[in-house]
């Protein structure tokens, strides 16, 4: 039985994924889910993009996920 060490936090590949507006879907793979939590932050602040959802999901989990509203982004996941 192999050991497993994981000193760099969640380190396994994730997807950002931008929905936007029309329902089209973009996947941007990802180093790790932190790295996809930092760049759904800069996605959301992006106002030439028209999303209307961001996701992060490693393995086929969401990590997070953000849904926009009247009010802003909210956090929904």
């Amino acid at each position: 039985m192999r050991e497993r060490s994981d000193t760099a936090g969640n380190a396994s590949p994730a997807n950002l994924i931008l929905i936007e507006q029309s329902g089209a879907k973009h996947a941007i793979p990802q180093s790790s889910s932190a790295t996809g939590m930092l760049e759904a932050e800069q996605a959301m602040r992006h106002h030439d993009l028209q999303l209307r959802e961001v996701k992060v999901v490693s393995r086929h989990t969401a990590v997070a996920r953000w849904k926009v509203g009247e009010l802003g982004w909210r956090r929904v996941a």
